[in-house]
């Protein structure tokens, strides 16, 4: 069998585990921040179930393919669980886990530490700082402009900026940014709602993490110690 075989086989059994677990796993996350189990019920459509593993298996194939090494693959891999959690439970009761954003964090210090050990340098640690101080800085922006938005957003954003530094966390921002404009452009032609209308950012931006985890802005335009 070949080893693409056995990739795909892998990224597949992973993505339905992973749409399986994380279903659950979203409700119980959900049900301790909202005092409204109902608005919960959809989560347990068998749509929404289906929908998560042909995400799961999705992300988990994009994966696979496009990592340059196999621990970050591991690393991207262990991401999508809590990826896939706070965004279900963003978009049902508009809250971030902070349990899901720790163990991302924890992730990366893992990941962090074993690239100090394998490439004997330190060289990755200034673009997990600058990214961290980046993703936190422009998620205060919208506070001094008045503009409403939620810690948990301004928390997920310096986790993003702390696993992806700033490259990535541009890539994932912009990904958002363009999803968001269609779904408003959407919500407008099917007279659903406008611009008034608020949307969950979380599920967006995980959208834009995943994306940017499978094709690296970096892959294009050349590394940085900082970027």
């Amino acid at each position: 069998m070949s080893e693409t075989i056995i990739k795909a086989l892998i990224a597949i059994v992973y993505g339905i585990i992973l749409g399986i677990v994380t279903v659950p796993l979203s409700k119980k996350l959900a049900s301790s921040r909202t005092e409204d189990p109902g608005v919960l019920a959809p989560l347990n459509k068998a749509y929404i179930k289906a929908g998560a593993v042909i995400l799961g298996i999705g992300a988990s194939l994009g994966l696979m393919f496009t990592a340059k090494d196999y621990a970050l693959l591991i690393r991207n891999l262990a991401f999508l669980i809590p990826i896939f959690a706070l965004s279900f439970v963003d978009a049902y009761v508009r809250k971030i886990p902070n349990s899901c954003l720790l163990s991302i964090m924890i992730g990366q210090v893992v990941y962090i530490i074993y690239n100090c050990i394998t490439t004997k340098s330190p060289d990755i640690i200034p673009k997990v700082v600058f990214g961290f101080i980046f993703g936190m800085g422009v998620c205060l922006i919208p506070g001094i402009l008045k503009i409403p938005m939620g810690a948990g957003d301004i928390k997920y954003s310096a986790v993003i900026g702390f696993t992806l530094y700033l490259l990535g966390y541009f890539e994932s921002m912009v990904i958002m940014a363009i999803l968001i404009a269609l779904t408003y452009l959407y919500l407008k032609l099917t007279k659903k709602g406008g611009m008034k209308t608020l949307l969950p950012m979380g599920p967006f931006l995980s959208v834009g993490v995943v994306i940017s985890m499978c094709v690296p802005l970096g892959s294009f335009i050349g590394q940085s110690k900082l970027f």
